[in-house]
């Protein structure tokens, strides 16, 4: 099994519970009985993380629950947020959708809707008894986040990047899957025949995470490949 990429049959296999599991425990400590949940927008790499996590909990005992936030930003999010929660029913998966209300930024978008989404989710998990917040960042997600922070002249703090835990609001947000390639979570629904939501944000240049993804090519040509920039943002954290 490859270092850093827990459950893996291959480098571009489908994820399994098991290696979620893998990718959990020195995230812990547990309940004997786990009670956790996952922020699932219902795109592939949180849809993965849900169907999984839910596996891995339901085999300790525990019980997960999937919380949506629907930001409000597009016209067509409320309805996102339905067919989530119709394909997570399906699976016997509770489900909540969380709304962004109020009056919307003009500016600074995604950071802004990342802080309101953070804070919805550690809200709605202080009033409902639940300490652990599943996130779905992945490998790439991490490279991004490394080059957003070298651009912006980090120290080493900064150039850690996402930490896989961060305790905050009463609550502990993991994210399990920074070791994990997004193919491979797009690779676990297509095993699961479970289709995802593709948000178009992610296409839009005027926004820099979408200038380090479309960099992320470029750079694995120098062997700045997304798993030596994330590795060396786990060494740094």
């Amino acid at each position: 099994m490859p270092a850093g990429d827990p459950g893996a049959p291959s480098p571009s296999g489908p994820l399994t519970a098991a290696g979620l599991g893998e990718a959990l425990a020195p995230l812990g400590p547990f309940e004997r009985a786990p009670v956790v949940a996952v922020g699932c927008s219902g795109g592939a790499d949180s849809l993965a993380l849900t169907l999984l996590a839910d596996r891995w909990a339901r085999g300790l005992g525990g019980r997960l629950v999937a919380l949506t936030v629907d930001h409000g930003l597009r016209p067509e999010s409320a309805a996102e947020a339905r067919q989530v929660g119709a394909w997570l029913t399906a699976h016997g998966i509770a489900h909540r959708t969380l709304r962004w209300r109020g009056e919307k930024p003009r500016s600074n978008h995604q950071a802004r809707a990342r802080a309101a989404r953070l804070a919805l989710l550690a809200d709605w998990c202080r009033r409902h008894g639940v300490l652990h917040v599943l996130l779905a960042h992945q490998r790439e997600d991490q490279a991004e986040t490394l080059l957003l922070r070298l651009g912006r002249g980090s120290g080493v703090s900064g150039l850690a990047a996402m930490a896989p835990v961060r305790e905050a609001a009463g609550v502990r947000f993991l994210r399990p899957l920074l070791a994990v390639p997004r193919v491979r979570l797009e690779a676990t629904l297509t095993a699961l025949r479970q289709p995802w939501l593709s948000d178009p944000s992610n296409d839009m240049t005027a926004y820099a995470r979408t200038t380090a993804r479309a960099l992320l090519p470029r750079l694995e040509a120098l062997g700045a490949s997304p798993r030596r920039l994330a590795a060396t943002a786990t060494r740094l954290g």
